[in-house]
């Protein structure tokens, strides 16, 4: 009789096992979505930032202070002299959602627990405005001397996240929920002024300055998020997850911002081999 039931036990044990060596195992994917970045950040491509660490913005340095670009806004203005105002930089930014790529490994701990690390790629892109004061005594009403230009800028993102998840038992659907951690790294390609079809660059990365504390065009940082989605199993070997990952980063990018909350968001779809 105890041998019995010593092997029931011993056979159940080894069930037990089985099931938990079962439900671990090495996954990985591809990435795609889109990241809907915190407008704060854009300020930075407002003009009103440091060029290249001297005292004058971009905008100054770039339209004013150099004779040729001066004169060439000069003639568009039909010979009218022009100045920079004070309040030539728009205050309300905003960056375009960009394209979000990239692959991710993780490995399932057990049927209930994942992690996983994502490497995610993005360009963001920004549009916004700027004032010219022209000096015309002609004009006898204020809002006629105020001339608009256009500012273009574009910015890659590389973000690498570390992810913890719980997820639920389900048929084919399963919810998930989790945790991760970030280390984000940002660059700026292209940042010009446009004035009537006219292209000033406020950035150069083939400039010779070198960057510094006063002139930041690309950084790094990091982060705290959540993981929030759906798991959905397509065959036998591939899962769909749809996640949506709200995120706070600490990332120095050369502007000071009063708030201390600037979730980012990214929302996307993995498809997974496990």
């Amino acid at each position: 009789m105890r041998l019995v039931l010593v092997l029931i036990f011993m056979g159940y044990g080894l069930n037990l096992m089985a099931q938990e060596e079962k439900g671990r195992q090495l996954f990985f994917g591809v990435n795609v979505g889109t990241k809907i970045a915190n407008k704060n950040y854009a300020r930075r491509y407002s003009g009103l930032y440091s060029y290249f660490g001297t005292n004058a913005t971009q905008l100054e340095a770039v339209l004013y202070n150099n004779p040729d670009n001066y004169n060439r806004i000069k003639e568009q203005l039909e010979g009218v002299d022009f100045i920079i105002p004070y309040d030539a930089y728009s205050t309300n930014i905003n960056y375009t959602p960009g394209i979000l790529t990239g692959v991710t490994l993780g490995y399932q701990i057990s049927p209930n627990l994942q992690m996983s690390v994502d490497g995610n790629f993005n360009k963001l892109k920004v549009k916004t405005q700027y004032t010219l004061q022209a000096l015309d005594g002609s004009i006898q009403t204020t809002e006629g001397q105020f001339k608009l230009g256009n500012i273009y800028a574009e910015e890659s993102r590389f973000d690498g996240r570390f992810n913890f998840d719980y997820v639920a038992d389900g048929n084919k659907a399963k919810f998930i929920i989790g945790g991760s951690g970030l280390y984000s790294f940002w660059r700026i390609d292209e940042h010009f002024a446009e004035f009537r079809g006219l292209e000033f660059p406020l950035f150069s990365k083939f400039s010779g300055v070198q960057p510094g504390e006063t002139n930041i065009v690309r950084g790094s940082g990091w982060g705290l998020g959540m993981n929030i989605g759906i798991e959905y199993r397509v065959n036998d070997k591939i899962v769909s997850q749809i996640m949506y990952q709200p995120y706070q980063s600490f990332v120095d990018y050369g502007v000071y911002i009063q708030k201390r909350i600037l979730l980012q968001h990214d929302i996307t779809v993995r498809f997974l081999w496990k």
